[in-house]
């Protein structure tokens, strides 16, 4: 089960990706909302991943360790969901002006993406097989 979330988080990841360069493109309600439900269902995994995950529990079972190293364990337990959290915010935030009409979308849409991009684990593998 865990491999094959961990393979489904890394799959939708590309989808966030090409949806929010679209939302940046074209910041309009439709673009803005196929990047933030894609961004939705990507924390949604996330969340469930965590749960699962045996590095996650690991690391929270002993969380003081775990933050004073700098790691994969901290990287996962403490920055890779806040920024993944923040940037479903920021996206529904672009989303909601987009719906209105505002010229601010595009700025709430890069600022989402940005968080995306620097929350990514690029260490990790691009495509999980």
């Amino acid at each position: 089960m865990h491999e094959a979330l961990l393979f489904l988080h890394n799959l939708v990841r590309w989808f966030v990706l090409a949806f929010g360069l679209l939302a940046l493109w074209r910041p309009g309600a439709k673009e803005g909302a196929f990047f933030a439900h894609t961004l939705t269902l990507q924390v949604g995994l996330g969340l469930i991943l965590a749960f699962l995950s045996p590095l996650f529990q690991g690391a929270l079972a002993n969380l003081e360790a775990a933050m004073q190293t700098p790691g994969e364990a901290r990287y996962f337990v403490a920055e890779h969901w806040v920024g993944g959290l923040v940037a479903l915010g920021l996206a529904h935030a672009g989303l909601a002006q987009a719906r209105k009409g505002k010229p601010r979308a595009r700025l709430f849409f890069a600022l989402a993406l940005a968080l995306v991009i620097l929350s990514i684990p690029w260490f990790r593998p691009l495509l999980r097989l």
